[in-house]
């Protein structure tokens, strides 16, 4: 039997849960150093940055998992939990998960908007997030959705400050020491839900079970060899595969050192990368390219020994443009349609690792264990691209409806365009989705930016662009058809976004004014004529 068959578990339940990994890790290697803070958490405005042996660790998801069974949670009970990439963050999700809970992981960019749209759509019981980041009070964007719905019945936080009537989880950890260890029936549900978007579908949830998350660690532990001494340095959230894939998962399975990292800063990073002694991190193809020039591979103190380039969309799993000289491996992670990550070493460090059409597997020992499979959809457009499908141990496949419904064979669609490359490799050809965006790690249907600057009175139509620039990156443009009469100024659209509470990325950079919106026949609009009309 393969690792992944292995991880996906067995009738008789004899196989450990992620939370008694942790356990385990707890009674066999009590003092070994865990879970690592970022050093800049006192400036995000969170505290002293902190550290946890496994058996600290393993003691702070106890208290935490006694709060929540206290509070009158329940196994399958959901609580959605708006969290930065601290050690908390792992915690957090292991202490709900032996309370017998499902965690919403909620992306730190949301705010008000995004988060009623999670409780009209899911019923949380509880909101968990912290009290200050940086200068934002997350806490008191999830205090306000609170109040607007009586299924919501907790709001726990972390921090100083906290508003009236939320339950502090710092005072747990603190206070709550030598419990007996906590035991919660079984989990009726998934053990985790993250969020994506599809073509003109804005908000998608995941389901994703205990042991397909499993199988996603499984697959990045066999797949780069980690294990007990490694450091892995990890700079995603727990929001989405990338942070799942390469961080959470890895280090609970291969009981190695997890130091987190947030939010994304250059010289934060190359300072933990060094401190930490990481010997695993991957980051997109630019920051590693940036790392090289400035040769912090180099010096003495790295150690890395994996290094990662994560696809960040279509054609940026890119060559590395300088080597980094220090004899590391390099590997490609793949967040496909963000239904899980597609691990693969490269054969040649300057070369991205192209993604099979077909079995993805890794080689355990004399056999090969198939973590996923990939196939195109019958239906392509005119340069022959199809959908990309998707099954195996590491897929979500629990959907019973929508665009996540497995298809007879038990394939899942990730949104994504392929077609077979022109040549030798088997691997398959990827194609933007111009419906789609991307943004801190998040996709991001274009038709929900279309809703909302649609929805501003002083205009009777609006979409929206996304350009090119060499200096920040891409732009968001609203392409509007004002009210005859009615002046345009982005500060009041701007303003009108604010008062809904809408995440700041939503915002757009600059405002064109239209004659009108071109659309097909099916009402979708024409992106690309919107600029024929400037």
């Amino acid at each position: 039997m393969s690792t992944a068959e292995k991880t996906k578990g067995t009738e008789d339940g004899d196989l450990p849960t992620a939370e008694q990994l942790l356990r385990a890790r707890a009674i066999q290697r009590p003092n070994v150093l865990a879970l690592l803070d970022p050093p800049n958490r006192q400036a995000l405005g969170l505290g002293t940055s902190r550290s946890f042996t496994y058996s600290e660790a393993d003691a702070a998801v106890d208290a935490l998992a006694a709060v929540f069974v206290e509070l009158g949670l329940r196994p399958g009970d959901t609580v959605a939990a708006q969290l930065p990439n601290l050690a908390l963050s792992p915690l957090t999700v292991l202490a709900a998960w032996r309370a017998g809970l499902t965690v919403a992981a909620l992306p730190m960019l949301w705010r008000g908007y995004e988060i009623a749209k999670v409780c009209n759509e899911l019923e949380p019981k509880a909101l968990i997030g912290v009290s200050r980041l940086a200068d934002e009070n997350p806490m008191e964007a999830l205090s306000a959705v609170a109040n607007a719905y009586s299924s919501l019945r907790f709001v726990l936080g972390f921090g100083s400050d906290l508003p009236k009537g939320v339950t502090s989880l710092d005072e747990a950890i603190e206070t709550r020491r030598d419990l007996p260890p906590v035991e919660a029936g079984p989990r009726d549900g998934p053990a985790m839900i993250t969020f994506t978007a599809r073509a003109g579908v804005p908000f998608l949830a995941i389901e994703h079970g205990e042991e397909e998350l499993l199988a996603q660690g499984a697959m990045t532990v066999l797949g780069l060899g980690l294990d007990r001494s490694d450091v892995i340095l990890n700079a995603y959230p727990l929001t989405g595969p990338a942070g799942l894939s390469l961080g959470f998962l890895p280090w609970l399975i291969s009981g190695a050192t997890l130091a987190q990292h947030h939010p994304f800063d250059y010289e934060v990073f190359t300072a933990q990368l060094t401190a930490t002694g990481a010997t695993v991190t991957a980051l997109p193809s630019p920051a590693l390219t940036q790392l090289a020039k400035d040769g912090v591979p180099q010096k003495p103190q790295c150690r890395l020994r994996q290094v990662g380039v994560v696809w960040t969309g279509v054609g940026q799993a890119e060559a590395l443009k300088l080597p980094f000289g220090n004899g590391a491996e390099f590997f490609d992670l793949y967040p496909l349609g963000d239904l899980a990550s597609v691990v693969l070493r490269r054969k040649d460090p300057s070369r991205p690792a192209g993604l099979p059409l077909g079995e993805v597997s890794v080689r355990e020992d004399s056999d090969d264990s198939v973590f996923a499979e990939t196939k195109l959809a019958p239906r392509s457009t005119p340069e022959g691209y199809g959908e990309i499908l998707m099954r195996g141990p590491i897929v979500p496949s629990g959907q019973t409806q929508g665009p996540l419904t497995p298809d007879g064979d038990l394939f899942v669609a990730t949104g994504l365009l392929g077609k077979r490359a022109g040549d030798a490799s088997g691997s398959l050809h990827l194609k933007e989705d111009p419906e789609l965006l991307r943004h801190g790690g998040l996709s991001i249907a274009a038709s929900e930016f279309d809703e909302l600057y649609q929805s501003f009175p002083a205009f009777l139509d609006a979409a929206c662009l996304v350009l090119p620039d060499k200096q920040i990156g891409d732009r968001v443009i609203a392409a509007v058809v004002p009210r005859p009469g009615e002046l345009v100024a982005i500060e009041a659209l701007n303003r009108f976004l604010e008062e809904r509470s809408v995440a700041h990325y939503k915002f757009p950079d600059k405002i064109l004014i239209v004659r009108r919106i071109p659309r097909d026949g099916d009402g979708r609009v024409l992106r690309d004529q919107i600029l024929l009309q400037v």
